[in-house]
Formats: structure tokens, C-alpha cells, sequence
């Protein structure tokens, strides 16, 4: 019998952790340990690293890797996860540590120590890990490096989605279920499990006639977007077209690092040639002048993409703040937006939440939202689930979304012959 405790992302996104343990040997896998950037429970449910087999980690946002530095203040479990994801990871932990306004029971020392215990495997790499448990990566489309994660343990097959894509991209393939063999049970997440994206071609060509609207009035575009993926995602299709009226292109803040560590994986991505070809004819901003680039940006028609996506922070505050009062130009918000960011404030009211000092200034510039969503929505994730090898009863765990949609789409999936579970926090299943 195989054990699978939930201990976190259970009517919620963020601090995703699940536990996989044997009863028949001393097997035990965590698959992510993330997160929550809000609340006062921040971390999944306690787990004694002593107990651990391993770590697996799906892909390097914070919400899935945020708490696994926990394991090295005192401990020495191995870190398995693919070559790029970890060194993603690795730079958004320190930035995590560098911008948090909670107290963390580790700082920078706990992730030099991680660095000892890392084990990198490649998609479709099988790897031995306990006395009688497997585990194998396969691409989860989500961000460049994130995997699915595949668990055998005394004679079980457990897939663990982490966050997936079902629609390919300019940066990325989509994810493949043709690819896992027959399992026993999936666990998804279900962020989107009751909402449909818009096309993708279609978000594309509303971004870039927005944009071009803008430089044909000779105005300043600002692409707010997240540093890993998705400004790397808007400069491929700001490029894709090789249309010189879309130039000059600044890239600024995380994106500029994040971009040169895609570059050197780029074999990673969906097509590496285009990848690296576009990234040369975008112009980093130089850290030595940087202050002299910036304002140059910022003051002759053009466009930038800058982190944060949300607003909240990085350099595309520098900008937005500098181009908010011109008609001609225009913010693109271009991530997901949560309430209460200054990014959802001023999409929703057209004002802008000045820091220091702290005032709402109501802007003059256009202000666009574009959706470029890097999980499936309800209808990709139905057909993924469709599409997957099933030993018997199709039994699904459904996780990292919120409680209301995580209901729904396990109610919506029961009605197709799923036999789907809604896990609470400390829950635990035997298979």
C-alpha cells in the first residue's frame, strides 16, 4: 500500500506539498514544498526531513519551492529537479529573502547548504531513489524546466501535474499526456478548473496591435510582465513577426537574468534557434548604465517589458511611473492579477499607487490587460485527464486552486466517470 498525505494547495494556490509514502519499506517522497505569499500558515504541513527519501521539485516558482530550504537547516535530504529549474529557483529564493516582510526560520546559509544535495535528471530520465520507489520528469509546459512528476512506489504509479500547459506557446510545447504510461492516480492542480482562456493566437494580435497603436503615435509601451516566462513569452511575440515598426524593445529588472539563463538551455525550449535570435535583437539594460538606459527608455517612443507583473515591485514600477502621464502611452499588464496589487488597482480604477510617498494618482495613459496564462484551463485540463492511461478506476486528486473551483471541477470530472477527490490540508489516501 502507498500512502499520499496533502499538505498544502487544498482550496488554495500557493505552499504546495505532497507527500508519497510506502507502508510496506521506509520510502518516502515530497513532491514540492512551496509558499503562500499571504495568510499566517505560509508553509504546507510539518514533514520530517529524516524521513525523506527525497525532494522532487515540479518547477521554481515560489509557491512550489519556497519552504524546501526548511530541509537544510539541520538537514541532508537529496534535491532531484531539472538543471534550469533549480538555478531559476535558486534566484528567486534569494529574492524571496531579500523582499519579504515576514520573519523566515532560514536565510541565505540554508540555500548554499542545498546546493550539496541537488541531483539534476532530464525528461523522461528514470531514477532510483528508495529501496523500492522510481521517479521520472516529464515537461509539463508551464514555464521552461517544469516537470510532471512521476512516482512508482512498490508497484503504484502516482503522477503529481505540478502546474501544466496544455497549449503550446512561443516559448514552450505544451504538455504531453500521451507520454506517461499507464498509471493509478493523477494528482492535477485546478487553478483554471472552471474557466476557458481565450485563444492564443488572439491574445497575441490584440497585443501587438495595441502596441503598434502606440508607436504609431510615436508613444511608450510598458509590457508588465513576471520575470520568469512570461516577459521571455511577450518578447518572442513581439518579435515573431520580424515587423521592424515593433522596435526599439528594452528588457529590464529579473527578465534580463532569467533571459540569459534561458539562452544557455536553450535546447529546452520550443524552438532554441528563434529563442536565442530574438533575445539578440532586444536590447538589455546594461547594470553599469543602468540609470542613464532606464531614463532613456523611458523617454523616447519604444517598448519595455519589465517585471513586476503585478506592479508590486521591480524595475517596471521605475517606468510605469514615468510614462503614466502621457496619452500616447500605454501599460500592458500581461500576467494574472490579484486583488489588491497596484496592478489589478490600476486596471479595474485607472489609478496608480504612488509608494513614497504613498499616494493614488489617476493616470493618463491607456492601461490594457492581455491574457497569457501559463496553466490549462477547465477544457485543456479535461483533455489532458482524457488523454491519460488509466490501470482501473480513473482516481483524480484535484489541488492548488481555490475551494470553490476545486469543487466544481471534481464535481464536473465525477460526471465523466472520474472518481475525483477534493483533499483538505492533512488529509491522507492509501492506494
Amino acid at each position: 500500500m502507498v500512502k499520499i498525505r496533502f499538505l498544502g494547495a487544498c482550496g488554495e494556490v500557493g505552499r504546495s506539498g505532497v507527500l508519497i509514502e510506502s507502508e510496506d519499506t521506509e520510502d518516502a517522497v515530497l513532491c514540492d514544498y512551496g509558499k503562500k505569499m499571504e495568510g499566517e500558515e505560509i508553509f504546507p504541513e510539518h514533514v520530517s526531513g529524516k524521513k525523506l527519501s527525497g525532494i522532487v521539485l515540479s518547477h521554481s516558482h515560489v509557491d512550489h519551492c519556497g519552504g524546501i530550504p526548511l530541509f537544510y537547516i539541520s538537514g541532508s535530504v537529496p534535491l532531484y529537479t531539472t538543471e534550469l529549474t533549480y538555478q531559476v529557483s535558486e534566484i528567486l529564493l534569494h529574492d524571496m529573502l531579500k523582499i519579504t516582510s515576514k520573519y523566515l526560520p532560514f536565510d541565505k546559509s540554508e540555500l548554499y547548504k542545498m546546493r550539496k544535495y541537488k541531483r539534476f535528471l532530464k525528461y523522461g530520465q528514470k531514477k532510483k531513489i528508495g529501496s523500492n520507489t522510481w521517479i521520472t520528469l516529464y515537461n509539463a509546459g508551464h514555464i521552461p524546466g517544469s516537470a510532471m512528476i512521476l512516482v512508482e512506489m512498490d508497484g503504484k504509479k502516482i503522477l503529481y501535474t505540478g502546474d501544466i500547459n496544455t497549449t503550446e506557446t512561443q516559448l514552450l510545447k505544451a504538455v504531453d499526456p500521451l507520454e506517461i504510461p499507464l498509471i493509478d492516480v493523477v494528482i492535477t492542480e485546478t487553478t483554471y478548473g472552471t474557466t476557458d482562456h481565450k485563444p492564443r493566437e488572439e491574445s497575441e494580435e490584440n497585443l501587438i496591435n495595441s502596441v503598434k497603436n502606440i508607436l504609431d503615435n510615436e508613444g511608450i509601451v510598458l509590457n508588465a510582465a513576471f520575470g520568469v516566462a512570461r516577459s521571455q513569452e511577450i518578447a518572442l511575440v513581439l518579435t515573431k513577426s520580424n515587423n521592424k515598426e515593433l522596435f526599439p524593445i528594452t528588457l529590464d529588472g529579473m527578465a534580463r537574468r532569467i533571459s540569459k539563463i534561458y539562452i544557455s538551455f536553450s535546447e529546452m525550449l520550443k524552438n532554441p534557434k528563434k529563442f536565442v535570435d530574438s533575445m539578440k535583437k532586444i536590447h538589455f539594460i546594461d547594470q553599469q548604465k543602468r540609470d542613464y538606459e532606464r531614463r532613456k527608455a523611458s523617454s523616447k517612443s519604444g517598448i519595455i517589458i519589465a517585471p513586476s507583473g503585478m506592479l508590486k515591485g521591480g524595475t517596471a514600477r521605475y517606468y510605469a511611473e514615468n510614462i503614466i502621464d502621457g496619452i500616447n502611452n500605454a501599460i500592458n499588464l500581461v500576467s494574472y492579477q490579484i486583488d489588491g496589487t497596484p496592478g489589478k488597482i490600476l486596471l479595474e480604477q485607472g489609478i496608480y499607487i504612488n509608494k513614497h510617498p504613498h499616494e493614488e494618482i489617476k493616470v493618463k495613459c491607456q492601461v490594457n490587460h492581455f491574457e497569457f496564462s501559463s496553466h490549462a484551463g477547465k477544457s485543456g485540463l479535461i483533455e489532458f485527464l482524457n488523454k491519460l492511461k488509466f490501470k482501473s478506476h480513473k482516481k483524480v486528486f484535484c489541488v492548488h486552486g481555490e475551494k470553490e473551483v476545486m469543487n466544481e471541477f471534481a464535481s464536473n470530472i465525477s460526471k465523466l466517470g472520474y472518481l475525483a477527490e477534493t483533499p483538505e490540508i492533512g488529509q491522507f489516501f492509501k492506494i
